[in-house]
């Protein structure tokens, strides 16, 4: 039965079903409801073989497309393209400032006296070693353990590094926490 009123698809005063859709709104929610595999609620689709759905809905998007015309998807967030959260992340921001700072040719030798003069510039005669680690990783661009020491000689970490000059360094282990090592130039460990 067609009553004369304005559709609730596109508002103009056209001759609407039971819906409130004219001809050519009643299509889009047709197709859209295809599109969205809505079966039961299609009068189009009604009676279609279950194995034939999947041919009508792909001929539907071919000639249609796959955009739907009438009906708004419920709760689905549009697809909004976020920014690297860490890309402006002051952690970020400070790394790059480091590297922009950092020495870029080096050698074992510079690396070795870095750490005396840092060590020497401390008031505490013994310093916690990461403090040591973290200066010398910021000075030194890209600062690799395995490339220091003699050919041949492949350091695991800062801290057999570091052990490999008893003459110069001196380094314990904490008592209490054995995973945390304090390190003091040689000639202030004997004052």
């Amino acid at each position: 039965m067609l009553i004369e009123t304005l559709c609730n698809g596109c508002d103009l005063p056209l001759s609407v079903n039971d819906l409130g859709l004219c001809n050519t709104c009643f299509g889009k929610l047709e197709r859209d409801l295809i599109r969205a595999r809505d079966w039961d609620y299609s009068a189009a689709a009604f009676g279609v073989d279950p194995n034939k759905r999947k041919a009508l809905r792909q001929r539907v998007i071919q000639e249609y497309g796959e955009a739907y015309g009438l009906i708004l998807l419920p709760d689905v967030p549009a697809k909004v393209q976020r920014k690297n959260k860490r890309t402006h992340s002051t952690e970020n921001q400070h790394k790059r400032e480091v590297a922009a700072h950092a020495q870029r040719d080096y050698t074992t030798t510079d690396v070795r006296q870095a750490a005396q003069d840092f060590l020497h510039d401390q008031t505490e005669e013994w310093v916690n070693f990461s403090r040591l680690a973290q200066y010398l990783y910021e000075r030194f661009y890209k600062l690799n353990p395995k490339h220091m020491g003699a050919p041949g000689k492949k350091y695991k970490s800062l801290l057999k590094f570091a052990i490999d000059y008893p003459s110069r360094f001196t380094i314990h282990q904490d008592e209490n926490n054995r995973s945390l090592y304090w390190i003091s130039l040689e000639d202030k460990a004997k004052w």
